[in-house]
């Protein structure tokens, strides 16, 4: 048998109640890094090495934090002051002083950093990067963003579904604390996969009654998407349930997405319909007709608040054993039922019906009044565009369901379509087959006129609401003469009153060139005045608003050229009126940004080209191709949170508050989309003020 090995014990005296040794302990008879053994000089030196390449401003953005609290007797050369107590310590900055808001307690979260920006210099534009630069915010081409709760929820909309990027997460510390971090830690949840997303815009923007237009379609990979020839459809979103269906991803991290590829596929309507036959009509006599055969019942449903679940459940009836079960059924059926809460714009027997929608485009009524008779100063105009067609909606007074109103066609397939401003002048000659007017022609000038401006393969043309004519837009050219450009205005106005399709097919059969259009963007000016930025190719031409129905003939306030074609031109104004117009164009490689001064487009021909070397150029490399999202943010102003929200929900009683609303209307930036690998997309914002100008 054998020997029996003697029992260690700790000889020394024990320090602590339970008999176990304690670290003070071990740190006195060992020395303190004597749990590291041989390797504590590596750590030690290590640790000496990462203090000093702390940078002085991060040390101090930890201070404000509350790391280092320690260090600040040997960094700070000023007298300490008193600490004050733990359970009174808080950390103020005048961005929360302006929100009141009470000082944080121990289970409120740690206040958010500021966000870091990058200047384009020597512009006024600043750049931001949301996220971790390690991560993508989608696998798939992003095509748009709709932001959410004044610009903390990002839903991104791709061609692999939907997803929602929260710019301030919060995470739980050690000692329990909420930790609130910034939108340099922004992360991207996916909320559904099945169904792509190719555009979103705002209906009403109210939380509770508010409604989103979504143009979905079958994934490219999915099997709907093969037996529908990729179909897509413009639905309404209720505005809370997609804002639901953001939080519930967010606050349940790492839960799987809504897969709706059976859903899409059971939704989705075949193109060649058999004829019903008389046992079929017999069955679907026998079902009860559902809430979407009626267009304007399902608008109605869909704009009125939805119950809560316990109101659906009140009632006479009881309850048994198996209502727990079903309750928390539905619980866990709450991301696909928000995921769902839709009504299809395309009603069953309508024109838009069974057609799959390119794009679509809105209009607001109040940005220009009554236009060309078609409906109240109220409202708004929708355009839908299809292979062959554009199909015309707008909202009747003290309504907000969409009626159809006219359908235009068009031979090619369009791109894109955009509502512009439009002036019209009628040339009445007296010799009918003269080719130049004479002495006595006249020139009847009309009211602005609502327009679409219609972008093709190569060409681009208008179509106006009022009376169906066409055109076809094209840049000035300097050797257009008067006599051409007179003559070109009237056949247009005369041939508008006929058919459209025969010039529409005019526009479209021409000749083009090389250069492609993009759509037109609009920008309002500090004296009351607006422009229009027309691209095509390399060149932006400025152009007064509204736009003149013979573009060839009218001279542009300015021209601007680009080193490569862009894919978009936004254009933002400084709220001065001695101030620029700052244009930024996105595409493939690198953002150009231009800054103008008004005082140099607003000059007369003799003073052409005074304020050219005032004309401010940078380029920015975002390290691959990019593209144009939506508009909306002030991540440059990010250290007063909820600033940029203060206009909308604040009294316009005073002067002051509307000069402070239009003032924040011009500054807001705007988002856009960089390819940064071949599975690697992002989402990025540009902006800034112009107050250092």
């Amino acid at each position: 048998m054998a020997a029996r090995l003697p029992i260690e014990q700790d000889r020394g005296p024990a320090l602590s109640e339970d008999g176990l040794p304690t670290y003070e302990h071990l740190a006195e008879q060992e020395g303190p890094q004597s749990r590291f053994g041989r390797w504590a000089g590596w750590i030690e030196k290590r640790a000496l090495e990462r203090h000093a390449a702390i940078t002085p401003e991060e040390r101090a953005r930890r201070r404000a934090r509350g790391w280092g609290n320690d260090e600040m007797d040997a960094l700070d050369p000023e007298p300490p002051t008193p600490t004050p107590d733990l359970s009174r310590l808080s950390i103020q900055t005048d961005a929360y002083s302006l929100l009141s808001e009470p000082p944080p307690g121990p289970d409120s979260p740690l206040p958010r950093l500021p966000v870091v920006s990058t200047h384009l210099h020597p512009t006024h534009l600043k750049m931001n990067h949301f996220g971790s630069r390690f991560l993508p915010h989608s696998t798939a081409p992003i095509r748009c963003l709709l932001p959410l709760q004044a610009d903390q929820l990002l839903l991104i909309g791709h061609d692999e579904g939907l997803s929602v990027l929260d710019m301030f997460p919060q995470d739980w510390t050690e000692d329990g604390h909420i930790q609130a971090k910034g939108p340099e830690d922004a992360r991207v949840y996916p909320l559904w996969v099945g169904e792509s997303v190719f555009q979103m815009s705002f209906l009403e923007q109210d939380e509770n009654s508010g409604v989103v237009l979504v143009l979905v379609g079958p994934e490219s990979e999915s099997p709907g998407a093969r037996e529908t020839e990729h179909q897509r459809v413009v639905r309404m979103y209720k505005l809370a349930s997609l804002l639901s269906l953001a939080k519930y991803a967010v606050a349940h991290k790492g839960s799987n997405p809504v897969s709706l590829d059976t859903f899409a596929t059971l939704q989705t309507t075949p193109k060649k319909h058999r004829p019903t036959s008389s046992i079929a009509r017999g069955l679907k006599s026998l079902i009860p007709p559902s809430t979407t055969e009626n267009s304007a019942q399902s608008y109605q449903a869909l704009l009125s608040p939805a119950p809560s679940l316990s109101a659906s459940r009140a009632g006479p009836q009881r309850i048994n054993s198996d209502e727990s079960t079903r309750s928390w059924e539905v619980v866990d059926d709450l991301p696909m039922r928000w995921a769902r809460d839709f009504v299809p714009l395309a009603a069953p027997g309508s024109r838009l019906f069974g057609q799959s929608v390119i794009t679509f485009s809105l209009w607001d009524k109040s940005e220009g009044g009554g236009v060309g008779g078609l409906g109240p100063p109220r409202g708004q105009f929708l355009a839908i565009a299809t292979k062959n067609n554009i199909l015309l909606y707008e909202t009747p007074p003290n309504e907000r369901a969409f009626q159809f109103v006219k359908e235009f066609y068009t031979p090619l397939q369009s791109k894109s379509i955009t509502f512009f401003q439009q002036t019209v002048h009628d040339v009445v000659a007296p010799e009918r087959h003269r080719r130049t007017p004479s002495r006595g022609s006249q020139t009847t000038s009309y009211s602005t006129q609502l327009s679409i401006f219609v972008v093709f393969e190569k060409k681009a043309g208008w179509i106006r609401l009022a009376d169906s004519a066409v055109g076809e837009m094209e840049l000035f050219d300097h050797g257009f003469s008067a006599g051409a450009s007179l003559a070109h205005n009237r056949t247009l106005s005369v041939a508008g009153s006929g058919t459209p399709r025969r010039h529409a097919s005019a526009i479209a059969d021409g000749s083009a060139g090389t250069a492609r259009w993009i759509p037109p963007t609009r920008c309002e000016l500090p004296n009351g005045r607006s422009v229009y930025l027309l691209t095509r190719g390399s060149v932006t031409h400025v152009a007064p608003s509204p736009l003149s129905s013979h573009t060839t003939g009218t001279v542009p306030l300015g021209t601007v050229p680009w080193r490569t074609a862009p894919s978009w031109v936004v254009g933002r104004v400084s709220p001065s009126e001695e101030g620029l117009l700052q244009l930024t164009a996105l595409g493939e490689g690198s953002i150009e940004v231009v800054e103008l001064p008004i005082a140099s487009l607003l000059t007369t021909k003799g003073s052409k080209g005074k304020g050219k070397d005032m004309t401010l150029r940078v380029e920015e490399d975002a390290g691959g191709e990019t593209g144009f999202l939506c508009a909306g943010g002030y991540w440059d102003q990010s250290e007063e949170p909820g600033l940029h929200r203060t206009y909308s929900t604040a009294s316009y009683s005073s002067t002051d508050s509307e000069e402070v609303a239009l003032r924040y209307r011009r500054q807001v930036g705007f988002y856009g989309w960089c390819r940064k690998g071949l599975s690697d997309w992002r989402v990025f914002w540009l902006g800034g003020t112009f107050e250092d100008m």
